[in-house]
């Protein structure tokens, strides 16, 4: 029974030593990051999805222990980024978070060997979806916080809408003439937007679906033509 015990006890010292071992030469080779490691290991160094923190933290991918493809590294003045890493350096496309004089800013861009190099417009909308439509536009018009729609058909004022049902995250509704919309919105905001309709021809009745996630504060209008 002793020997049994003594066995299990020597296994458990052996193991205890090899997590220890382990945990210690799995190495972070970026300084600022090097105190403390989690996550997947090659050769001794952070290699796959991991977290490294010091007085500052990556979370993402690693390559022989340098952050290498998509991570997030937040800098010990508070700001972040997010995107492209190879060997240790910023490469690729990423956001910056940063603040200045108390505002929240965003650069996007391109980064090279830790530098920014270009600057990118983002799209101040995504359309998520568009079903049954010939064509639709989403403009900004003004400053404002609020977005307004207009159905169309072959271009002109829609008068055979039925059943419209427009969701938003965000806002109250309001309306201006035949055009129903949004006020008081908070950006960014998602609508989803169905309704019937007949078609061109007057020969049949179809469901339109309409999805747009609006970035930037403004003041927008929406045309949705079938």
């Amino acid at each position: 029974m002793r020997t049994k015990l003594t066995v299990i006890l020597a296994i458990l010292f052996v193991m205890c030593i090899r997590l220890s071992y382990s945990q210690d030469t799995c190495k972070v080779l970026k300084p600022e990051i090097a105190a403390k490691y989690t996550g997947k290991c090659k050769k001794g160094l952070a290699h796959g999805r991991g977290i490294a923190e010091g007085k500052e933290k990556y979370e993402g991918r690693f390559k022989n222990g340098l952050p290498d493809g998509e991570g997030k590294y937040t800098y010990s003045n508070g700001v972040v980024y997010e995107g492209g890493w190879e060997k240790g350096n910023r490469n690729g496309k990423g956001k910056l978070y940063f603040n200045i004089n108390g505002v929240d800013s965003i650069r996007y861009g391109y980064w090279k060997d830790d530098k920014f190099i270009k600057k990118i417009v983002p799209n101040p909308y995504t359309v998520l979806r568009s079903s049954n439509l010939i064509r639709y536009s989403v403009d900004r018009v003004g400053e404002g916080d609020r977005v307004l729609f207009s159905f169309k058909q072959s271009g002109i004022q829609n008068n055979g809408v039925y059943g419209l049902n427009i969701f938003s995250t965000s806002g109250t509704t309001f309306s201006i003439g035949q055009k129903p919309g949004y006020e008081k919105i908070t950006f960014p905001v998602t609508f989803k937007i169905t309704y019937n309709s007949q078609n061109k021809l007057k020969t049949a009745f179809m469901l339109v679906e309409f999805e747009v996630v609006i970035k930037e504060p403004g003041e927008w209008e929406v045309e949705l033509d079938n």
